[in-house]
């Protein structure tokens, strides 16, 4: 289950000059711009939230038919990071989906070692089934391990957390002393969001808890251990079906022209957007 929590304080730098905003559906800070969800979500809720469902019609139209419109943009990542001059013998990606990552990850750096952690345990099964046993669907924060890592993934994931910073701080003890990690989320700073105020298309909570900004993403990587190498924002791929999906199905009750057209759409189809609203951030552990 979830409830809305009593606490306003903002959840990374503690100030309690927050304020509600689209129709107290989140509140805001004033002092780093960080926007969230004032929910409590349990570990049993989020497991339901994230089932197969959600995977196949709930928030993305087919997940497995994106296999290669989603390894376009993880290709273009594990690419930059090579060009960084960064070479990961031991990788863990905390939200690991149905381990289309994973593949990527290996045709890049194919000697590296991996562990993928995921709530969904319908993903997980099929990862394990097409990929290798590499992939687990307990709580990574109930996990233990003695493993340690010199790069860390986390792919349009930390929005979903209830308690980001708790992922960090465990990622970094699992951490190599200057080894690195990537993640990706809407930027709630950018021109683009403040324009749409609550269209804004990454604001659909209980699944997107936090909205960060370049600010707080910084303080809550620099709290948890993490110093800032770069913010970048690079075009992602789009499948078309997606597009069409989110823009005339998505929470609709579609009309019977509408299905026909979309089942018509390649699944292949897709399409380089930069609207400049999602980062990707490199942070190196700080010794």
């Amino acid at each position: 289950m979830f409830v809305t929590m009593e606490n306003t304080q903002c959840p990374i730098c503690d100030l309690s000059e927050t304020k509600p905003i689209f129709d107290n559906s989140l509140l805001k800070c004033s002092k780093c711009g960080h926007g969230w969800a004032n929910l409590q979500l349990d570990h049993s809720y989020l497991q339901q939230l994230y089932a197969e469902n959600y995977f196949k019609g709930e928030e993305y139209a087919d997940y497995l038919a994106d296999k290669e419109i989603l390894q376009l943009n993880f290709a273009k990542r594990t690419k930059q990071i090579l060009k960084d001059e960064q070479h990961p013998k031991n990788a863990l990606e905390i939200g690991c989906a149905y381990g289309f990552f994973y593949e990527t990850l290996k045709q890049t750096f194919p000697h590296v070692s991996y562990q993928g952690y995921d709530i969904s345990e319908a993903a997980i099964t099929y990862a394990n089934s097409n990929f290798g046993p590499f992939f687990s669907a307990e709580n990574y924060l109930e996990s233990s391990t003695d493993k340690q890592y010199d790069a860390i993934f986390m792919w349009d994931v930390i929005e979903h957390l209830a308690n980001p910073g708790a992922f960090l701080a465990k990622a970094q003890m699992e951490c190599k002393p200057g080894g690195m990690i990537y993640l990706t989320t809407g930027d709630f700073g950018a021109l683009l969001p403040r324009l749409q105020g609550k269209k804004w298309r990454m604001i659909h909570p209980p699944t997107h808890l936090h909205y960060f900004t370049q600010k707080s993403m910084t303080s809550l990587l620099i709290q948890n251990g993490f110093e800032p190498v770069f913010f970048r924002y690079p075009p992602v791929y789009r499948s078309l079906r997606l597009i069409y999906f989110a823009l005339l199905m998505l929470n609709k009750k579609p009309k019977r022209w509408q299905q026909w057209l979309y089942e018509r759409i390649p699944k292949a189809a897709s399409i380089p957007i930069n609207t400049r609203d999602i980062f990707f951030v490199g942070a190196k552990k700080i010794k």
